[in-house]
C-alpha cells in the first residue's frame, strides 16, 4: 500500500509539472505574437502621418500659385486710349503737381500717335483735374480742352528745376547720339553710291507744319537771346527732329511762335525752340 501510495504521489507531480513546462512554452510561443501586435499598432500612426503631410504639401502649393496669380492681376495692364478714356474720373478737388522731367502733355491718352500739344519743363506746376489708371487730366491755360500726362512723370512733391549745365549736358547727349545715327546713315548711303548729305530746314517751306501745329508768323521779325543750351527742331514738339543747336547767349530771329515754341531762323536753318530756354 505504501508502495502504491509513493507511485500515485509521484506521478502527480509527474503531471504537475508537465502542465508547468507546457504553460511555460506556450508564453513563450505567444511573446513574439505580442511584438508583432505591438509593433503593427505603432506603425500605422506613422504612416497616417505621413499621409497627413502630403495634402498640407498640396495646399500650400495652390496657395503659392493662387498668390502668384493675385501679384499677375495688380501689375498695371496696358490700355487703349479708349479703354484709359472709359475709366476716366474727374477730382472732387484740384491737385496741384510738378513735372519731374521735361515732359509732353498730349491730347488723347496715347503715346502712339502724333497728339503732342503742350510740354511742361522740368519743375513746372501741373494742374491736375482728373486722372485715369495711367494718366493724369491736366488743365491747360489757353486751351478749351484738357490733355493728359503720363502718371510717372508728375510728383506730389516738389521738383527743382534744371539748371543751365544740366540741359546743357542733356542737349550735348541727344546731339551726340543724333550725330552717332547720322553718321551711321551716311556711311551706309555712300555704299550704295549715294552723297552723303545732311538734312535741315534751311530753305525749305514750313506752311505745313506751321498749318498743322498752329504756328502763327509775326508781322515782324525780332531777336531773341538763349538763356541756355537748345535745340532746333524740325517741328514746334520735343519729339521734333533735331536739325541744330544754339549755345547759351546765342542770338536767334524769331520768326513766328505758338505758346511754347519759337519759330525762329538761325544760319540759314529754319526750325522751332523752345521758349522756356529763352530770355
Amino acid at each position: 500500500m505504501k508502495n502504491r501510495s509513493k507511485s500515485a504521489m509521484l506521478a502527480l507531480l509527474l503531471a504537475g509539472s508537465v502542465a508547468m513546462l507546457g504553460g511555460c512554452s506556450k508564453l513563450k510561443k505567444e511573446d513574439p505574437q505580442t511584438e508583432k501586435v505591438t509593433e503593427a499598432v505603432t506603425e500605422a500612426p506613422t504612416e497616417s502621418e505621413t499621409q497627413t503631410e502630403k495634402p498640407t504639401e498640396k495646399v500650400t502649393e495652390k496657395q503659392t500659385e493662387k498668390q502668384t496669380e493675385t501679384e499677375k492681376e495688380t501689375e498695371p495692364k496696358v490700355l487703349t486710349a479708349a479703354e484709359e478714356k472709359a475709366q476716366e474720373k474727374e477730382l472732387d478737388q484740384i491737385r496741384m503737381m510738378y513735372a519731374k522731367d521735361d515732359i509732353n502733355v498730349r491730347s488723347d491718352p496715347d503715346t502712339t500717335a502724333d497728339n503732342i500739344i503742350y510740354s511742361y519743363m522740368q519743375g513746372d506746376q501741373v494742374t491736375v483735374v482728373g486722372e485715369t489708371p495711367n494718366w493724369y487730366v491736366v488743365e491747360l491755360d489757353g486751351y478749351d480742352s484738357n490733355g493728359y500726362v503720363s502718371r510717372q512723370f508728375v510728383s506730389a512733391e516738389k521738383v527743382a528745376e534744371k539748371t543751365d549745365e544740366e540741359r546743357q549736358a542733356a542737349i550735348e547727349k541727344e546731339l551726340s547720339s543724333t550725330s552717332d545715327s547720322n553718321s551711321t546713315d551716311g556711311a551706309a548711303a555712300s555704299e550704295d553710291g549715294s552723297s552723303d548729305t545732311t538734312t535741315t530746314s534751311s530753305g525749305a517751306d514750313t506752311s505745313a507744319v506751321d498749318s498743322q501745329y498752329g504756328v502763327g508768323d509775326f508781322a515782324e521779325s525780332y531777336s531773341v537771346e538763349a538763356a541756355t543750351g537748345a535745340n532746333i527742331r524740325s517741328t514746334p514738339a520735343q519729339d521734333g527732329e533735331i536739325v541744330g543747336t544754339i549755345a547759351s547767349g546765342t542770338t536767334v530771329t524769331a520768326l513766328g511762335e505758338t505758346d511754347r515754341w519759337y519759330k525762329i531762323e538761325y544760319n540759314g536753318t529754319i526750325g522751332y525752340v523752345n521758349k522756356n530756354l529763352f530770355k
